[in-house]
């Protein structure tokens, strides 16, 4: 009896994996707001005057919408049917960036980003 109840729960949550395996746009989505809140901490941590701070924010909107467009292209995503896992080619090494499962896509952490993008540029 206790392996069928394990049974049916393996199942159960197979399914629930399967029915909100992340798609790449949710990848996207999950990218685009680490790489705001970069781009947002990075250009008002230098910005001192209120007209530097118009820069920064100027800055920041354009840097989100190239980024928006290079995420866009440089990102695949691998549906593994209970979870995706998203990766970018960067000096010619694939890095995984996010992994989404359960409706949820888990990104790096800024800093590690932040580390990857300067090795990279």
């Amino acid at each position: 009896m206790k392996k069928l109840i394990l049974l049916i729960a393996i199942i159960a949550i197979a399914l629930v994996g399967v029915m909100t395996c992340p798609q790449k746009d949710a990848h996207t989505d999950a990218l685009m707001k680490l790489v705001n809140v970069a781009l947002d901490t990075e250009l008002s941590k230098h910005a001192k005057t209120e007209e530097e701070m118009g820069i920064a924010m100027f800055g920041s909107i354009l840097g989100s919408g190239i980024a928006e467009f290079v995420i866009d292209k440089k990102l695949m995503v691998d549906n593994y049917v209970v979870c995706s896992i998203g990766r970018v080619l960067l000096d010619g090494e694939e890095k995984v960036v996010s992994v989404g499962c359960f409706n949820h896509v888990f990104t790096m952490p800024e800093d590690k980003l932040k580390e990857e993008l300067k090795k990279s540029f």
